[in-house]
């Protein structure tokens, strides 16, 4: 009786999993990469679009023993999967007017280590005259789905949005679209997921429409700006001395902004997540000066120092969105700016009134009190939680270089900016609070001079106690153990399907050249090994990355290789080809785009070293 139980058990066991792993070949791709071309002409918009095939879902494509294409028979699903996953999921409008749905012309599966649609025009000839061949035998969930569409218009289009909504093609879709206009010239954008609407080449008031309402949004949704404004505020209500405060503010968070924007922050992977902890660390201060009954004379000190971290916070809001803002980038920081000061001076108008008729009800002092200490309790909260995200980037001492030089020179020139502009704030509160500025400076001037050089001596030469992240490949990003141990991963585990002849030398920098590290790290983790793709520990992962980094000759350094995002994408992969008779590495081919990759670079020197 006992044993039918057992055998009742296990049969219900196997007909509940065996569903589960008919599933598992139909699951939702962690990460998919989308790269497509759209180039307005003046009959037509071109599209030209690449998926990967394990992202298609809904079709039954007829398949060999193997899982392999059968190509011969596979063209009418090639086009449904073609039109269901990738030309009824983009939108196209010039203006206000929307465009007809775009056409399918040509469709082809395309093998991984094609490189065709590095380029457009080999794109284009590809999809159109390259179709695969049937006596292929992959796997059709290693192959490439690329697609050829387009949109006939009446007249040239002046004002092209698209809006794609691919995000379904995988849990986390990552696309790369680049503009190709009629005089060859290229624009390229990167987002995630669906980005709503697109506008490819942006004309200067749609730029600050645009970063106006980026503005408003981010302060309104930033709760830990509005709890900075909330402590700011809170002991001062009249409408006087608050215009001179949230001058302070505005001004010191206008300077930084616009300098992290230009470039003038410091460059480095930690940097971010540095600045989230003195934001919440501001909030705490302010709560904190706030239950020790602040001084109006030293308010509008502090609103300019942590103004500046602010600064800092608010330009992490545009690090993805300026790539939107087309050649208008000044136009698109000025309006991020208003649009950060209409929402501020909305909230203010809303707050202080309300707060001011609260507090005539209960009293004063203790409201301010219990309305601090809450603000303090969940802004240290907040303080502890991005410290232990900033403790994980490394730190290392630096090398004084020129590069460090520069930087030194660029923080002292950032002071004399800094220390101005406080001192023209200094003769508005004085103007404001109905002082008579005396020539030596007032003592809550003179303090506020000394706070500012101290912030930005931590905000601008923090990277003179700390070496700043390696920004390339090229300045030893891994270790010699790391690859060492990269090389006998890939040996064991991934040589009997890929080769090391696909993953150097030119085929390998017209893939990854130029690109976020990150990238190659994220394929590497995918696709490695083929019988078995993320089948790999994450160390192992980053040893087979290194590894691969060696065969390219990028130097070894005592920097280890760091599997954090972050971390990766702050370091671009750099070229390692060499001029012909020089022994010296030729400068980053990004410094001269217009000349073609094989007028700069020859041959890859050999290798001694067996993979």
């Amino acid at each position: 009786m006992r044993f039918a139980r057992f055998l009742s058990v296990i049969a219900i066991v196997v007909a509940v999993a065996l569903p589960g792993r008919v599933a598992l070949a139909h699951e939702i791709p962690r990460h998919v990469g989308v790269r497509a071309w759209i180039a307005p002409l003046a009959d037509r918009v071109r599209l030209l679009v690449q998926i990967p095939m394990d992202a298609v879902r809904d079709v039954d494509f007829p398949l060999r023993a193997n899982e392999a294409l059968e190509l011969s028979r596979a063209q009418p699903f090639l086009r449904d999967a073609a039109q269901l996953w990738v030309a009824d999921a983009i939108t196209l409008r010039d203006g206000g007017r929307r465009l007809p749905a775009p056409q399918l012309l040509a469709v082809r599966a395309a093998l991984p280590s094609d490189r065709a649609f590095e380029q457009y025009a080999s794109a284009l000839n590809a999809v159109t005259s390259h179709p695969l061949a049937d006596s292929i035998n992959v796997p059709h969930g290693q192959l490439r789905l690329e697609v050829l569409l387009e949109v006939p218009v009446g007249s040239p289009v002046r004002d092209l949005v698209i809006e794609p909504a691919w995000a379904n093609l995988g849990v986390r879709t990552t696309t790369v679209l680049t503009l190709v206009n009629a005089d060859g010239t290229e624009r390229r954008y990167a987002f995630d997921g669906n980005p709503g609407e697109v506008r490819v080449d942006p004309r200067w008031w749609h730029a600050a429409w645009m970063f106006t309402r980026e503005g408003v949004h981010h302060l309104l949704l930033g709760y830990d700006h509005l709890l900075f404004l909330l402590c700011l505020v809170l002991p001062f209500r009249q409408l006087r001395p608050l215009i001179g405060i949230v001058s302070a503010f505005t001004v010191a968070h206008s300077l930084t902004l616009v300098a992290s924007a230009l470039g003038f922050a410091p460059d480095v992977a930690w940097f971010p997540p540095f600045v989230e902890v003195v934001i919440a660390a501001s909030i705490v201060l302010m709560a904190v000066g706030n239950l020790l009954r602040p001084q109006l004379e030293r308010r509008w000190v502090l609103a300019f120092v942590f103004g500046l971290v602010h600064g800092f916070g608010f330009s992490s809001a545009l690090r993805d969105s300026l790539q939107f803002a087309g050649p208008h980038l000044l136009t698109s920081l000025l309006a991020f700016n208003v649009g950060v000061e209409v929402a501020q001076v909305a909230v203010l108008l809303v707050a202080v009134p309300v707060l001011d008729r609260l507090l005539t009800r209960v009293p004063e002092r203790a409201a301010i009190v219990v309305v601090s200490a809450f603000v303090a309790h969940e802004a240290w909260h907040w303080t502890q939680e991005r410290y232990a995200v900033l403790d994980s980037y490394p730190l290392t001492m630096p090398v004084f270089d020129v590069s460090l030089a520069v930087l030194i020179v660029r923080a002292l020139m950032a002071l004399l900016v800094l220390v101005g502009a406080l001192w023209a704030v200094q003769g508005l509160m004085a103007r404001l609070q109905r002082r008579p500025l005396v020539s030596g400076g007032a003592p809550g001037a003179r303090s506020g001079v000394v706070a500012v050089l101290l912030l930005a001596a931590v905000a601008w030469l923090v990277p003179v106690r700390a070496e700043a992240q390696p920004r390339t490949t090229m300045a030893g990003v891994y270790t010699a153990e790391q690859a060492t141990k990269g090389r006998e991963v890939f040996t064991s585990n991934c040589l009997g399907c890929h080769t090391t002849a696909t993953h150097m030398g030119p085929a390998f920098q017209n893939k990854w050249f130029g690109r976020p590290l990150f990238d190659l790290y994220d394929y590497v983790s995918q696709a490695m090994p083929k019988a078995a793709p993320g089948s790999l520990t994450e160390d192992e992962y980053v040893w087979v990355t290194a590894y691969i980094l060696r065969l390219n000759g990028m130097p070894a350094g005592r920097t280890e290789l760091n599997p954090e995002p972050a971390w990766l994408k702050a370091v671009k992969v750099d070229s390692t080809l060499r001029a012909v008779g020089s022994p010296k590495q030729v400068a980053p081919l990004s410094r001269t785009p217009s000349l073609p990759l094989y007028s700069l670079v020859s041959r890859p020197r050999a290798r001694t070293e067996n993979p």
